[in-house]
């Protein structure tokens, strides 16, 4: 496959839409799932249970890690060096204007723990190895199984408590999240699911074979039914998100792949590949909206899709007023730092 200028890969923007849609329904808590439980016919009742597992939030984050690994490395994936501080100076104005924006915006409501912050941590940290990473002489799959050992390691010695709660199947100070142990070690923990996005980058160019439609629907079914089970796991038998997560990352490395040779062939639809390029305010400042029409609408099920719409639309303002100037501020002084070099 040629390499585009732009560097860019047709479908990506489309997942990171639906992505940040899943993690955006995972925290609207469905009022649906309320009313169908609460019925006294079983099969309603089940259906209830059913979809109050339908939106798994950390594991579409999970996928956001091996995307951005991807998207950062892809660029690159060519080429000897890179100018290091031009790299650095994009990425962390990109992530980093919208961020002190909407946290400012919701520090000053009190509502900063509804940003996602662990997250944004972690890409932050693992834009700033990837020039490290880069310089070690070493090929990317190496780097990718140390990393998944190292990982393995601080869940295992870290970890005690869940893995008793697991052990013998009762509450032992189980906690259920992923980035339970703190930014200061989860930007470790889930550094293989990032690496395995970089090392699909690095092999992306020598896979020519052909994924069909029905390949892909099947690819895409078996992902979300396995973030389910993640959910199902975590929420009753005591299997914490820290301990499936990056096995689940394995999965999304081969869908990933599945999905960029796809639309080698299929066109995206061009709505959701346009979505997508608002998906980073949709997922810091989704709960923030949530809130603000909270303000002036109920939330019940006649206004449960009303809350999704105006979320989106809302978070589209914002990557209009914030988001977007951020992006062409980052390129511009990026484009500067060249020249200047």
């Amino acid at each position: 496959m040629a390499e585009k200028k732009y560097h860019w890969i047709k479908g990506i923007d489309s997942i990171r839409f639906f992505l940040a849609l899943i993690v955006l329904l995972s925290h609207f808590q469905d009022p649906f799932v309320k009313i169908f439980k609460a019925s006294g016919f079983f099969p309603l009742h089940i259906f209830g249970v059913f979809i109050n597992h339908l939106f798994c939030g950390v594991a579409a984050v999970i996928a956001f890690f091996v995307i951005s690994g991807f998207v950062i490395h892809y660029p690159y994936r060519h080429k000897e060096r890179f100018s290091v501080g031009n790299f650095l100076l994009r990425r962390w104005l990109r992530i980093g204007i919208p961020l002190i924006v909407v946290g400012g915006i919701a520090n000053y409501f009190h509502y900063f723990e509804k940003i996602p912050i662990w997250s944004l941590y972690c890409e932050l940290i693992y834009y700033t190895l990837y020039p490290v990473l880069f310089k070690i002489k070493i090929s990317w799959k190496w780097k990718v199984y140390l990393s998944f050992f190292v990982s393995s390691v601080a869940i295992l010695l870290l970890n005690k408590d869940n893995l008793l709660s697991l052990y013998y199947q009762k509450d032992l100070n189980y906690n259920i999240n992923y980035w339970h142990l703190g930014v200061s070690v989860t930007w470790l923990v889930g550094l293989p699911c990032w690496l395995l996005g970089v090392l699909l980058a690095d092999n992306i160019d020598k896979l020519s074979y052909s994924v069909s439609t029905a390949t892909i629907y099947a690819y895409r079914l078996l992902v979300y039914a396995s973030s389910m089970v993640i959910l199902a796991l975590a929420a009753h038998w005591f299997v914490s998100c820290i301990l499936s997560l990056n096995i689940f990352a394995l999965l999304l490395y081969v869908w990933l792949e599945k999905e960029i040779i796809y639309h080698r062939t299929y066109e995206p639809v061009r709505l959701f590949e346009y979505f997508g390029k608002f998906s980073y305010s949709l997922y810091i400042c989704h709960e923030l909206c949530f809130l603000i029409i909270a303000a002036f609408l109920p939330y019940n099920q006649y206004t449960y899709v009303a809350y999704i719409v105006l979320t989106i639309a809302m978070a589209y303002v914002v990557y209009l007023l914030v988001e977007y100037p951020s992006h062409r501020l980052a390129q511009k002084i990026g484009t500067y730092s060249r020249r200047k070099e």
